[in-house]
């Protein structure tokens, strides 16, 4: 059983009304030859395809209904009328002279018409009216009674996956945070003396030595320019500082703590200056230059000699070596984190504009507004991290917070104010970051605010920009899940191949295939989807579909039941689905009822 394209001939029955005494003999001998008029509607049940629901009617005359009647005109006026009585007007067909053809000697006109899909339009009937009018005196009228030439609405189409997932950008502060306390000294070429590294960091070591805590490990990594005389310089480096930290704990420590100090070399062959020069701003046959004498063949001494004679060997020895003379200080906790509470105290009184930003920096900003669960203090902190920093995972973040809000919103015109934000602070953060991930979530926002052609456009977009397998499989089974809903189905299926082999995928391919009629490919990637959610209620409701199709009550029995077993809502839904409308008085389907 095909139902979307199962047609219904109506012949309607007549009532016709006088609304002038004299409306005349001809006015009434064309409203009483309108009793034989055909009126067809294909598909019946109508079909909600995508964001429209698209169907054509075909009415047919009979032979001499319009013959030598220049001075009366017929149209047929078409409505849908919603669940609650909401009409509304789709168009007419006019028996014009041009306007209609003749099948079989009789007057016919084809027409498609359409009208926005909308949740409360599922429950509706298409109704159609005719009218006979005479030209000069358009207060002539005749009506035939209005009668019900389909229902609607099928909304098979509709029962995609979709999964638009997108969250807050990972922060990571918790984790940097609670590491280990770094802190740099760089020193002058050939040196290893404390007095070469005095300035601002000192203060702070001298603040770990003061910290009243039971234990202290200490790392102590030292590193040497290929240019400085020597090879011990780096250890040197190390030792020094390590023994100026003992020193100081002497002297102001007054809790008595254990402290663990060890001193470690970092690597100075020359791989490490291979490193910094390709990260380096020297211009692309500069780097050639060193690359090629660093990575060739020959003696160190005969390298240095080489690179010194080199175009570079300027910007190296004012930009390069300078950073490779350090020692790096590592304790085994960070004294500059502040508390959670400290943290969110602080964010919340710069959101309130009592306090400057600067108190905090953007990464501790940021990590405040993931202490709080409610939406609407996290939204006034992602907007405070927006105005103090201006970088892309505070927009990012706060369109977050603007979907999430939207998502709980149950007020149409609210809901999409919500939505605009979100495009809004996301578009921003693509401007500054634009990469898959970002652009994933902008067109995903753009999908649920109902632009389905622009989200089609960044969708693409974002697959063009590339990234890992798994985000990539993401963007294109939402890109699938929006073709369907677009009546785009080869589209979708061309997407589809290319988004993995999860649950959503088989769910989609599914219902593609079962819109293509090719029912038993269909069955075989729900039972798919259900391997991968075991017990599915939609796949189940799907299956259930589908054996209607095949005329299979086995499969509306056990499958609409599993469905109604995992969520109540399905069983008033089969009650009102087209699709099962030809089972209500049988024994399959009452079972399928029983919980």
């Amino acid at each position: 059983m095909k139902h979307n394209k199962k047609k219904a001939a109506l012949f309607l029955p007549l009532a016709v009304v006088m609304l002038s005494a004299n409306t005349g003999c001809t006015l009434q001998r064309m409203a009483k030859q309108a009793e034989k008029q055909q009126i067809e509607v294909i598909p019946n049940p109508l079909v909600a395809n995508g964001e429209e629901v698209v169907f054509e009617i075909k009415a047919t005359l009979p032979e001499k209904m319009l013959k030598n009647n220049e001075d009366y005109r017929y149209k047929i006026d078409v409505v849908y009328e919603a669940d609650g009585q909401q009409r509304e007007h789709l168009g007419a067909l006019n028996f014009d002279i041009g306007n209609y053809l003749y099948d079989n000697r009789r007057p016919t006109i084809t027409q498609e018409f359409s009208f926005p899909y909308a949740p409360h339009k599922n429950k509706g009937k298409l109704l159609v009216q005719g009218t006979v009018i005479e030209k000069r005196k358009r207060d002539r009228v005749a009506y035939t009674s209005e009668e019900q030439v389909a229902t609607g609405l099928n909304t098979t189409a509709l029962l995609m996956v979709r999964n638009n997932d997108y969250t807050y950008v990972p922060d990571n502060y918790k984790e940097y945070a609670d590491g280990p306390g770094t802190i740099l000294f760089y020193f002058d070429e050939n040196t290893f003396t404390t007095k070469s590294y005095l300035g601002e960091n000192l203060p702070l070591l001298d603040q770990y030595a003061m910290d009243t805590v039971k234990q202290q490990t200490i790392k102590v990594i030292g590193s040497q320019a290929p240019n400085e005389k020597g090879t011990d310089l780096a250890q040197k480096r190390a030792s020094a500082l390590a023994n100026y930290y003992r020193t100081k704990v002497k002297a102001l420590d007054y809790a008595g703590k254990m402290v663990d100090i060890s001193t470690e070399v970092e690597s100075t062959d020359w791989s490490s200056l291979v490193e910094r020069v390709n990260k380096s701003a020297l211009p692309k046959a500069q780097k050639q230059e060193v690359l090629a004498i660093l990575q060739g063949t020959g003696a160190d001494k005969q390298k240095a000699d080489a690179l010194q004679q080199s175009a570079a060997f300027d910007y190296i020895s004012r930009y390069v070596y300078p950073t490779m003379r350090f020692a790096r200080v590592e304790v085994d906790y960070n004294r500059a984190r502040k508390s959670d509470y400290e943290l969110y105290l602080l964010a919340r009184r710069i959101a309130d504009d009592s306090i400057s930003a600067q108190v905090l920096t953007a990464e501790e900003l940021q990590y405040a507004a993931t202490l709080t669960p409610l939406l609407a203090e996290r939204r006034k902190l992602y907007e405070a991290a927006v105005k103090t920093t201006d970088k892309w995972p505070a927009y990012y973040n706060l369109g977050v917070v603007y979907t999430e809000m939207a998502r709980k919103e149950y007020r149409t015109k609210a809901k999409e104010a919500l939505l605009d934000k979100a495009i809004h602070n996301l578009n921003f953060a693509g401007f500054r970051n634009p990469t898959a991930e970002v652009n994933y979530a902008l067109a995903s926002a753009y999908h649920l605010r109902g632009n389905r052609d622009k989200a089609l456009q960044i969708y693409d977009y974002a697959i063009k920009l590339g990234g890992e397998q798994e985000l990539l499989h993401r963007i294109f089974a939402d890109k699938a899940a929006l073709e369907m809903e677009m009546g785009l189905y080869d589209d979708a299926i061309r997407s589809l191949t290319y988004s993995g082999d999860d649950y959503q995928t088989n769910m989609n391919l599914g219902l593609s295939y079962l819109l293509k009629e090719n029912y038993e490919g269909a069955r075989q990637y729900y039972e798919k989807a259900l391997e991968l959610k075991e017990e599915d209620p939609l796949a189940h409701y799907l299956l259930a579909v589908l054996g209607a199709r095949m005329q299979n009550e086995g499969m509306i029995r056990i499958h609409l039941r599993r469905a109604i077993q995992r969520d109540r809502s399905y069983m008033e839904r089969a009650f009102d689905d087209p699709e099962f409308e030809a089972y209500h008085g049988k024994q399959a389907f009452r079972e399928a009822m029983i919980r």
